[in-house]
């Protein structure tokens, strides 16, 4: 029962990947048409294409580094997409922390914006330290960390579709979505890194003679 809860609730976030990537692709259209501030976005086009294309591959990239059956069988492939995260999470974040500067919201949405990008990047380094120090088990953990961060890019589009449908107007919208979009995420993410040590950490029952 917990196989299958597991891989029904990858699926349904990959199928919500796949849905915020067909909702960025508009950000690369000449003209950026219908985008969220066009007057803004426009000047800093090239800034939040890189913000936005390197999410996507963070995102598209990082469900397979916790498929174990894939990471047994492709050791090399597992280090090279690995290697591959972490450097669209260092391009993203840093496109973000600019994008922050001049978000929607005023200064709710620049502090939240620019904390998610620096807890992001800085999640991301950690792991990629653990795993340079051998530490596999910590490497692990940090990398549940980086990638429950990296899920604000499709959590945002579902707050903010929870929120107006409560009849939020905009401006709340936004600066609630800012927030709720990865805060939550880290703090599920500590819940599971929790209950996996607790996991590992529990006797095995001994064999009945």
């Amino acid at each position: 029962m917990e196989t299958i809860a597991r891989r029904t609730g990858w699926v349904i976030m990959y199928l919500l990947i796949i849905l915020l990537v067909l909702a960025s692709s508009r950000y690369f259209a000449p003209g950026m048409p219908d985008a969220f501030q066009p007057e803004v976005y426009l000047d800093y086009s090239v800034v939040l294409r890189v913000h936005i294309g390197a999410g996507i591959v963070a995102v598209l990239v990082g469900p397979f580094q916790f498929w174990s059956g894939f990471r047994d069988r492709h050791r090399v492939w597992h280090k090279r997409m690995g290697a591959t995260y972490l450097t669209a999470v260092g391009f993203a974040a840093a496109g973000g922390l600019v994008m922050a500067t001049v978000s929607y919201g005023g200064l709710v949405t620049h502090i939240g914006f620019g904390l998610l990008a620096i807890t992001w990047s800085g999640t991301a380094a950690v792991a990629y330290v653990r795993i340079r120090a051998g530490n596999w088990p910590s490497h692990r953990e940090w990398m549940i960390r980086s990638f429950s961060i990296a899920l604000a890019f499709v959590m945002l589009r579902v707050w903010m579709g929870i929120l107006g449908a409560l009849g939020a107007d905009e401006l709340e919208l936004y600066q609630t979505a800012s927030w709720l979009c990865w805060v939550p995420n880290i703090i599920v993410a500590e819940f599971y890194i929790g209950w996996y040590r607790n996991r590992q950490a529990a006797p095995t029952a001994a064999p009945a003679e």
